[in-house]
């Protein structure tokens, strides 16, 4: 097994209340589909940086896991209430690209996988402990992974826990730094994809904000909306922003 990489991108504790307000001691695992086609780095990010109750502990997509909430903390995740045992109890977990799937889905599936028997291994849980979000609200979630059929991924887990042996001493994997967006002497729109078709917001002359990579030819960027404490991800046309 190769060395996984996994980034922390933690939530701030001024952001607890929102995010993450009860200490948890985890006792299973719940998995989701992101349903968009944003990065892990991104997914975090975009979590942390707005101000709804939302949460979630990893994203996993086809590079590496990122975690943004600690397991000793309990997240907004499964749609059960303040109280609901997905809400308090569950370790979280995101899978990227399921909008459009294909390969950066599928592999993004095999590294959540991956990372769940790593996890079941070291709590010492058995397969068992893995749950599914409709388990918990009947959302039906994880959408993609549903489709492709539940088992399927159940059986990649066991077959990483039974097949391969498990390293519970993995560092934390180092990551890209977030590099920075100027904007240039004109407004620029913010677009929901990398078609630029959606408009979402804009960036003023010489705004400046976080970027997360440059994908089919379109900056991905973190941008303040209006002053407030909210953030969204989107993409820009211009690349020579990016620093």
């Amino acid at each position: 097994m190769m060395q996984m990489q996994i980034t922390k991108l933690l939530v701030p504790k001024e952001k607890y209340n929102i995010k993450c307000p009860y200490e948890m001691t985890p006792e299973f695992i719940v998995i989701h589909n992101t349903e968009n086609d944003a990065s892990a780095k991104a997914e975090i990010s975009y979590m942390i940086g707005n101000n709804n109750k939302v949460s979630f502990h990893c994203a996993v997509d086809d590079e590496r896991v990122v975690q943004g909430v600690e397991f000793n903390r309990n997240t907004w995740n499964a749609g059960d209430g303040s109280n609901g045992s997905g809400n308090r109890k569950g370790i979280a977990i995101e899978i990227c690209y399921s909008k459009s799937g294909g390969e950066k889905f599928q592999e993004a599936e095999r590294l959540a996988a991956e990372y769940t028997a790593i996890l079941l291994k070291k709590y010492g849980w058995g397969i068992d402990k893995v749950k599914k979000h409709q388990d918990f609200s009947g959302k039906y979630c994880p959408r993609r992974t549903l489709d492709n059929g539940w088992d399927k991924f159940i059986n990649m887990v066991k077959n990483y826990m039974k097949d391969k042996p498990i390293d519970n001493n993995i560092e934390s994997g180092s990551d890209e730094p977030v590099r920075t967006y100027q904007n240039g002497s004109t407004s620029e729109n913010v677009y929901a994809d990398t078609d630029c078709t959606k408009k979402i917001g804009s960036l003023n002359p010489r705004e400046k904000c976080d970027c997360f990579g440059i994908f089919n030819d379109r900056a991905m960027v973190r941008y303040q909306v209006d002053g407030t404490n909210n953030y969204k991800i989107g993409f820009c046309k211009w690349t020579d922003g990016v620093k």
